[in-house]
């Protein structure tokens, strides 16, 4: 389970750098307002599930993985917002610890379901909902990148 969870994390490091690399290259191509919304789209989905993923490796301790979660999101975020100009640093900023957050909050409520007054049945496949999570934020990180690689052929 923790080899699972350590490779879709290593997987969805891979997927932002190489993100970020590419659109590093090709930052001269698009404008001002492309470079926002690829810049708060990338960032908000990769820390979602960067978060959640290290919200379900470290299952003690979880304020002081949050925080670090959040300021590491928060630098995913100015990353992808320092392709572009100001704002996009900003809006990228924002939109890494708004993702970090709900990563965290959804690993929270996954490893512990009774937090939102879930039935009792589901604290018999946390294992389970958490591959689940992992496997679909990294086919969701995937799509999102995907579209946004997308338009800049378009």
């Amino acid at each position: 389970m923790t080899m699972f969870l350590i490779s879709l994390l290593c997987l969805n490091s891979f997927i932002g750098f190489m993100i970020y690399k590419i659109f590093y290259k090709k930052r001269k191509l698009y404008d001002d307002r492309f470079g926002m919304i690829m810049a708060m789209s990338c960032s908000g989905i990769l820390s979602l599930n960067l978060s959640m993923i290290v919200q379900f490796l470290f299952p003690e301790n979880f304020s002081i993985v949050m925080i670090i979660s959040v300021i590491v999101c928060g630098l995913i975020g100015v990353l992808f917002g320092s392709l572009v100009k100001f704002q996009s640093l900003l809006a990228g900023f924002f939109n890494g610890i708004v993702g970090g957050l709900m990563g965290n909050m959804l690993g929270l409520v996954i490893k512990d379901p009774s937090i939102c007054s879930l039935p009792a049945a589901y604290l018999t496949n946390i294992n389970q909902n958490m591959m689940l999570f992992g496997v679909f934020g990294t086919f969701l990180a995937g799509v999102t990148i995907f579209f946004v690689f997308y338009s800049l052929k378009v």
